[in-house]
């Protein structure tokens, strides 16, 4: 028994050992597949990340020859084949011993081939289904990257002669629905099913809403309109031959009382008309037909009349018996106050000017008078006299006569000025294209656009030409042609096309007169529209001033900024009623600007003086606020609701009732001048204005000739969206206005870079030139015609006290005076590594974060960074030469 019990022991120790062995081994196997797996795993993702990259060209060799292989099998779809390939391996390591996730990953590559299949029925052509229709499609993935491939190819040599092209789409968007399915395990028929119910419940819920409401909207309709009828009914007595009307508000009498005048039939002096006196119990009879139609029509126009309980009619009191003349006097005093007798009234009852409301009436409708007024019964005499005074009012409250100034003021074009000849323009098209084809570039050039000063010739490369192998050959462009300077637009917005702009041999004047008499001008709305000249394609531009609704113009001495300053305030004297369209105009130049004094516009007469310039754009802040203290009073958004309402109680009599508002154009010809003289009081009231004055209607036109940082801040430039760029010296320059180069190649003389807010790209425009004599003739016409203007001294006092006014916005001193002194250290360092972040900064600088961002602001702010890009570093938009160059002009 002993020896029994140690076998069967030693045994179980045995399979003990035996079973830990086999426990160990398979840990140990585990382990060594996990690990396996594992660099499997980061094979494969550097192979995905590979490949991807040599999708973009930067793989080198290898990854080219990959990049050709994978395009020519897969075509479009080698983009993402890096991607699925490292998914698809980490879904099956990952799911091994799972059959329905391989199952999955099956479908997943049915998916995939019939992707294949759709990109190339969509490039296939039908000519092409032949034998090598593989080797064709390998040929042309490889080459365009486009297609699905030797792949797709298969699968349309499958199936496109036996089911046609059509028939093989519907088979390629079934299977990949049917993939969808697989691999989402989600029906597509039941997700329908279940929208569709969702959208007939809610289609039904509110068609259900919609009936009650109308319903009710019905029955409410109709309980005001029998409200309206029994109230009109019983505020009316009439008598059975000729009737009489009651007590009733001043609106209903201006309906119904000239069509009972008009119906009362004309009496003999000698004869007279007996009318029988009406008891009050007689005061429910039945009215004739036609006073009952009249109250109807009154009901159906009249939306709604409050239930007040100045309503109620009173009992009609015994009428003795009148002539014909006291009888009208006599019912004229029973129904209400007129201010014109019944015999004018009765002929034209446009002219009835009708009383004041009564105070309940007043009260129901939202008028602006502080002053409740009363009706009040008068005799005829002191209807007749308060007419003639109401008359007397509303002719003094009617504009003032303004003559516009006549076109024949202005010089016309000259119409045999034409430009340059289609036989040049032929010439340089062939020589522009040979150039670019001695340089290895196959153009065709799809239209040719001749402008007043510069002509565009839009080309089409050939396919796979870089855009920047266009641009970068500039310089050599206008060595073979031998112009002044081009200027190239790659790729012109909303056209496949590049647009080389090439200086004219013969340029053309642009009129203003052309511009004003165009339809273009004549058909603009605005008030303050003004005509900036022709584009290169010779089509008028006209701009509205109030959408833009601030405009920045700069350029160099001499490229026409004052020019077309003048045409802005022209087409302000053409366009706009003194009324309408303010001006406020600085020049501290005091040559350009000093000629227009005495123009009806004009509200304040045209500022010298810089201190006296930042006092006057103060001005401008303190009205802008008191227009919206006005708007939030009467409960408008902007000028032109504030204006309607003003309008639409034009018959009110009230001194204190407000006016009308017109629009202020504030013009300022150098800002350069005011920011050496004020520049924290200027850039503040210019800031506040731009950010603000819109919805005001105050706009601002801001001209200088040096477009520096420390002139045109970086407040400045946020808030002035619309930009005008005329010939500047540099890029630099050129970038500080517009943010990007193009205004150092204009020509000069009014050929402007036209950049509005609501535009993509600038667009280039010839403005017009008007000359002096032509702005002192419509001067001198409008001072003769119109009179003198007599300036408001409230303004020039308000103006003069504003002088004072110090104001102060927390980073108004960030000019070039305060930058720091690693300035121009920290933008070499970023021009030269060719990146910009503030931790490179900080790490060799060694600064803090604070220091370092304020650093990398003001490099941004003065056009070598560009803006920060979330995680990415800032692009430099500088080189060395032109970093140099700014040192030395701003720094």
């Amino acid at each position: 028994m002993a020896t029994r019990k140690k076998t069967t022991s030693s045994r179980s120790t045995t399979r003990k050992a035996a079973s830990r062995t086999t426990k160990k081994r398979n840990q140990k196997k585990s382990q060594e597949l996990a690990f396996e797996s594992e660099i499997l795993l980061w094979i494969l993702l550097a192979v995905s990340i590979l490949l991807f990259v040599s999708n973009f060209g930067i793989g080198g060799k290898v990854g080219n020859a990959a990049s050709t292989f994978m395009f020519g099998l897969f075509g479009v779809m080698a983009y993402i084949f890096p991607i699925l390939l490292f998914i698809g391996s980490c879904f099956l390591i990952s799911n091994k011993s799972n059959h329905f996730a391989i199952f999955k990953f099956i479908a997943s590559i049915l998916l995939f081939c019939a992707l294949c299949l759709f990109l190339q029925l969509l490039v296939q052509k039908d000519t092409e289904l032949s034998s090598g229709i593989v080797k064709n499609a390998y040929a042309n993935s490889a080459a365009y990257k486009n297609g699905g491939g030797a792949l797709g190819g298969i699968f349309v040599w499958l199936c496109v002669p036996n089911f046609g092209k059509f028939g093989s789409f519907v088979i390629d968007i079934v299977v990949m629905i049917i993939s969808l399915v697989l691999i989402t395990e989600r029906s597509a028929i039941l997700g329908m099913k279940r929208g569709g119910q969702k959208m007939y419940a809610s289609a039904k819920e509110d068609a259900r809403r919609y009936h009650e409401n109308q319903q009710r909207r019905r029955v409410e309709q109709e309980e005001r309109e029998l409200r309206r009828i029994d109230k009109k009914v019983e505020g009316v007595a009439i008598d059975t031959k000729i009737g009489r009307q009651k007590k009733r508000t001043s609106d209903e009498i201006n309906e119904v009382l000239p069509d009972i005048a008009m119906d009362i039939p004309e009496v003999k002096e000698t004869e007279h008309i007996s009318i029988p006196a009406i008891e009050p119990e007689n005061a429910d009879m039945p009215l004739p037909e036609i006073f009952i139609e009249r109250a109807e029509e009154a009901a159906s126009v009249d939306p709604y009349i409050p239930e007040t309980e100045h309503d109620t009619p009173s009992s009609d009191p015994v009428m003795p018996e009148y002539d014909d003349a006291q009888m009208l006097e006599s019912l004229l005093s029973d129904v209400g106050s007129f201010t014109e007798p019944l015999p004018e009234m009765s002929e034209t009852s446009e002219e009835i000017v009708p009383e004041p409301l009564p105070a309940s009436e007043v009260q129901a409708e939202p008028v602006m008078s502080d002053k409740p007024q009363k009706a009040e019964k008068t005799t005829p005499q002191e209807n007749e006299k308060i007419g003639q005074e109401m008359q007397a009012a509303m002719e003094e409250k009617q504009p003032q006569n303004y003559v516009f100034p006549p076109v024949t003021l202005l010089k016309k074009g000259d119409p045999k000025a034409v430009g340059d000849s289609k036989a040049h323009l032929m010439e340089t098209a062939n020589k522009l294209q040979q150039t670019l084809k001695n340089f290895g570039v196959n153009v065709t050039i799809t239209n040719v656009s001749s402008g007043p000063s510069v002509t565009r010739y839009e080309i089409q490369p050939e396919m796979g030409v870089k855009v920047s192998k266009i641009v970068n050959l500039t310089d050599d462009i206008k060595l073979n042609l031998a112009a002044a300077d081009i200027r190239m637009e790659a790729p012109i917005p909303g056209k496949a096309a590049i647009g080389i702009e090439i200086p004219n041999k013969e340029n053309v004047t642009v009129a203003f007169r052309d511009l004003i008499e165009s339809e273009e001008f004549q058909k603009s709305n605005s008030k303050i529209a003004f005509a900036a000249g022709k584009d290169i394609g010779g089509q008028v531009v006209v701009t509205d001033i109030a959408k833009m609704p601030h405009l920045l113009i700069a350029g160099a001495t001499g490229s026409g900024k004052s020019v077309c300053i003048n045409t802005i305030i022209m087409s302000i004297l053409y366009k706009a009623h003194p009324d309408d369209v303010k001006l406020i105009m600085v020049d501290p130049k005091v040559v350009e600007l000093s000629v227009y004094n005495g123009i009806p516009h004009l509200m304040i007469p045209v500022v010298t003086d810089p201190k006296k310039a930042a006092g006057a754009l103060n001005w401008a802040v303190a009205e802008m606020t008191d227009r919206y203290q006005k708007f939030a009073e009467y409960g408008v958004r902007d000028l032109k609701g504030y204006n309607e309402k003003v309008a639409s109680i034009a018959d009110i009599e009230d001194e204190n009732k407000p006016k009308k508002m017109p629009q202020i154009v504030i013009i300022v010809d150098e800002l350069a001048d005011l920011m050496m003289v004020a520049s924290n009081e200027v850039e503040t009231a210019i800031c506040r204005l731009a950010q603000l004055a819109r919805a005001a209607g105050i706009h601002l036109i801001i001209a200088t000739q040096r477009p520096s940082v420390n002139v045109i801040t970086g407040l400045i430039k946020a808030n002035m969206p619309s930009r005008v760029a005329f010939a500047v010296t540099s890029g630099v320059d050129s970038r500080t206005i517009l943010d990007m180069n193009g205004a150092e190649k204009l020509l000069g003389k009014g050929d402007m870079l036209f950049f509005p807010q609501n535009y993509q790209k600038p667009l280039r425009v010839q403005g017009a030139f008007v000359s002096d004599k032509e702005v002192s003739d419509v001067v001198n016409f409008l001072k003769n015609q119109n009179g003198t203007t007599q300036y408001d001294p409230n303004i020039q006092e308000k103006m003069t006290q504003s002088e004072n006014i110090s104001m102060s916005i927390s980073d108004s001193s960030n000019t070039a005076d305060d930058k720091d002194v690693l300035f121009t250290d920290v933008g070499k360092f970023l021009i030269e590594s060719e990146k910009g972040s503030i931790g490179s900064i900080q790490r060799r600088f060694k600064v803090g974060f604070n220091r370092a961002a304020r650093i990398m602001d003001q490099l941004e702010e003065a056009g070598i960074v560009g803006p920060e890009e979330g995680t990415k570093p800032r692009k430099i938009l500088m080189s060395m030469e032109e970093f140099e160059q700014y040192i030395e002009e701003y720094v």
